[in-house]
């Protein structure tokens, strides 16, 4: 490519034909999909991808800072608790365990929550990710896929149930004795 030339795309017919991508953007032109020139094509292309891993990169990494927060805030209560039933200050070691199990019930809550949004950014990064490969003949490019295998899922379940579990029997220890 030459100073000054501008980059076309090799065939002339558009990524999406007939998707419909930028109807409903404030920034795109509002023309249907096949009025769209390859080039403007490739930018809503782009522009779509873009906003997919966003989403998705922005909802893993919330999910990732609460449970980072969740950690820390963990260590500091079970530092307390430890400190309250080793100075026999029984009720406030119980109170100490509810906040534990209280902080562990939300965690787990907000986790999941932000686990399945970031599967609305996987299923449309598998959508962009079909049209792209299949324009492309490249079954390689097709790396997301789905969601997250149950048993992830079901593993992250049974540690937020133990650690609740703990919780609970750490405030019945403090109030039997």
């Amino acid at each position: 490519m030459r100073d000054g030339e501008e980059w076309a795309p090799a065939a002339a017919r558009p990524l999406t034909p007939g998707a419909g991508l930028g109807k409903h953007s404030g920034v795109a032109d509002r023309k249907a999909a096949d009025e769209h020139s390859p080039d403007r094509d490739t930018e809503l292309l782009i522009a779509a991808l873009n906003h997919a891993w966003a989403w998705y990169d922005a909802r893993i990494n919330r999910g990732l800072q609460v449970v980072n927060f969740f950690l820390l805030a963990l260590a500091v209560l079970i530092a307390a608790y430890v400190s309250a039933i080793n100075a026999k200050h029984y009720a406030l070691a119980a109170v100490i365990g509810i906040s534990g199990t209280a902080l562990t019930g939300a965690t787990f809550a907000i986790g999941s929550h932000q686990r399945r949004r970031a599967g609305d950014g996987t299923r449309a990064l598998d959508e962009l990710q079909d049209l792209v490969a299949n324009r492309l003949k490249l079954d390689s490019f097709r790396m997301v896929r789905g969601r997250a295998p149950a048993r992830y899922i079901v593993r992250g379940s049974f540690v937020f149930a133990i650690a609740t579990l703990l919780g609970i029997a750490s405030v019945l220890y403090a109030l039997i004795h």
